[in-house]
């Protein structure tokens, strides 16, 4: 088993799949992972569409990812993530009151863990985030109280596809200690 920040160091946004199904057990233990996440009160306001049929990765791709997102059509599995706000109180009050937006946070760590889980299976992902909302609900039929937060492609990596390791600021540049 790798370390966490061992895969961390390998993962990549992955803008290019091999045409390869992605096995069910793996979808599982992609969502298992961000299941367990942790969230504000332990809300788990997060819901997770997986899209694995072909037509329908088409049609999401070139309806509500538009054409910057093209290259997600050769994603064998595309995830929708979605916040559910259905407590008045405790999210849009709560919200209003503290000005931070605990579901996004939440959504973000969840789907995170997707992504750390999913490069510990062997597959690669990429955070997308140009969508278009209206569009992914109507083609998806997605309840009106949920919101489309984000969207993760996930499958086997293009092995002609490779890209390198993106610069990162030392960590003098981003650590400050009091």
């Amino acid at each position: 088993m790798n370390s966490v920040l061992e895969i961390i160091k390998k993962r990549r946004s992955i803008r290019k799949y091999k045409q390869a199904s992605v096995e069910y057990e793996k979808i599982i233990k992609i969502v298992e992972a961000a299941r367990l996440a942790p969230s504000a009160s332990n809300r788990q306001s997060w819901r997770f569409i997986v899209i694995t049929d072909k037509n329908l990765v088409k049609l999401v791709v070139n309806e509500a990812l538009g054409i910057i997102n093209r290259w997600a059509i050769t994603a064998p599995l595309i995830i929708v993530g979605c916040t559910v706000r259905s407590n008045i109180i405790t999210h849009y009050l709560g919200e209003m009151i503290s000005k931070v937006k605990y579901h996004l946070i939440d959504l973000s760590i969840a789907m995170e863990h997707m992504v750390l889980e999913a490069e510990e299976l062997g597959l690669s992902t990429c955070w997308v985030g140009w969508f278009n909302e209206r569009k992914m609900k109507k083609i998806l039929n997605i309840p009106f109280i949920w919101n489309v937060s984000a969207v993760l492609t996930v499958g086997y990596a293009d092995p002609e596809y490779s890209p390198k390791p993106q610069k990162r600021h030392p960590i003098e540049k981003i650590l400050t200690v009091k």
